[in-house]
């Protein structure tokens, strides 16, 4: 079957977690994205734990993708790229801002060469504002947005400021660039105009706190200077994380729901949280799931990654996926979510070895001869 961007080339130029994570959905969708690091790696390569010298960072972020290295510094490097850009639709960086330009390779350049190109600049704060060159990683947007702020107060109101387990300053924002990358494709399409995308994970995580903020906004603007009081109905918590005799469980009744989870529980009335608390802990995790599901109340078991991948949902999804790798092996990861009907996406190669396509990418591409690309490796553009 055909997928859905298999006539769009990418050419990668990112590392770590933010830009890998939307180019490696960009190929898990067809495109094909030629993942280019410098002859030394991506930094992720080297994470520790290594399997077969392969971090599993760089096996999940980078599967689907051909791996080149090319050193950008070298004039010849810089040629290739140049050659590769040509035939591309989009270009991807998350370096810091003002590097693509000291390298001679911004927007502006690359728009002589391929004036429809599509350029995704990934960074922490944007290209404009007072903070745009500041180096940035995940929990930087995290801590600024609110987001921290806001994690510490599920857990205790007048707490601490508590970090996400993942990188949402990271992964989040990468939903925002493929989405951004996605709809530039589609204008170019319409009108034959290519374009800059800005994608800053400070931005992004604004958004993702979009409630929040909005909610605050709202009151200052009806002149509200303390929080609205707490209504007596809220007192009864029936949303939120319950302990069972044998774990955790995670219970999502709002108001609505009432009827429903005192049919679940077997009971005629529900004065305290306590009473609900009692009833949970009195019980496995499974009788508690059983019973609410029973009565159609959302309920979960709150899992560890293990059970996660275990659990019949998502075997039945398809959402775990083996690989054979040259070096690491049987390689398992996570499968690309979304069901398309027609042009389904989907992991079909592991992550490269470093610069595993370099001859592939330099011969069927650019028609460089077996001489040609041993004088590069030789000169150090390549490795």
């Amino acid at each position: 079957m055909a997928k859905i961007l298999e006539d769009v080339r990418v050419l990668d130029l990112t590392h770590v977690y933010f830009g890998p994570y939307a180019t490696m959905l960009l190929a898990d969708m067809g495109a094909e994205v030629i993942k280019i690091e410098p002859p030394w790696g991506d930094e992720t390569r080297y994470y520790p734990p290594l399997y077969g010298g392969m971090s599993a960072v760089y096996l999940f972020f980078n599967r689907n993708k051909k791996g080149m290295t090319l050193n950008l510094k070298h004039p010849k490097g810089k040629e290739i790229f140049f050659q590769l850009l040509r035939d591309s639709d989009v270009v991807v960086e998350n370096f810091k801002p003002g590097t693509m330009e000291r390298l001679g390779l911004g927007y502006e350049e690359l728009k002589k060469v391929k004036s429809d190109i599509i350029y995704a600049t990934l960074s922490g704060f944007g290209r404009t504002g007072p903070y745009s060159r500041r180096p940035s990683f995940a929990p930087i947007a995290s801590a600024m947005s609110g987001w921290m702020v806001l994690n510490g107060r599920i857990v205790d109101p007048n707490g601490p400021p508590v970090r996400a387990a993942e990188w949402h300053g990271d992964l989040d924002p990468a939903l925002f660039a493929v989405i951004a990358i996605l709809a530039a494709l589609r204008h170019r399409d319409r009108t034959g105009e290519g374009q800059m995308v800005d994608v800053a994970q400070y931005d992004c995580m604004i958004s993702q706190t979009g409630v929040a903020i909005t909610s605050y906004l709202m009151r200052t603007l009806a002149g509200e200077k303390e929080k609205p009081p707490t209504p007596p109905t809220a007192l009864l918590r029936t949303f939120g994380m319950f302990k069972a005799s044998d774990g955790y469980v995670y219970i999502a009744a709002d108001p609505r729901m009432r009827e429903r989870l005192l049919r679940g529980m077997g009971v005629e009335k529900l004065e305290r949280t306590e009473e609900l608390e009692e009833w949970v802990a009195q019980r496995t995790v499974k009788e508690v799931v059983d019973a609410l599901v029973a009565a159609d109340v959302p309920v979960a078991p709150v899992y560890d990654v293990s059970q996660t991948v275990e659990d019949p949902q998502t075997k039945a999804r398809n959402m775990i996926v083996t690989l054979e790798h040259p070096t690491a092996g049987v390689v398992q990861v996570p499968n690309f979510p979304i069901k398309f009907e027609k042009t389904p996406g989907g992991v079909w190669t592991p992550a490269p070895t470093l610069g595993q396509h370099n001859e592939e990418i330099l011969r069927n591409l650019l028609g460089y001869s077996k001489e040609e690309i041993e004088a590069l490796r030789k000169e150090g553009v390549i490795t």
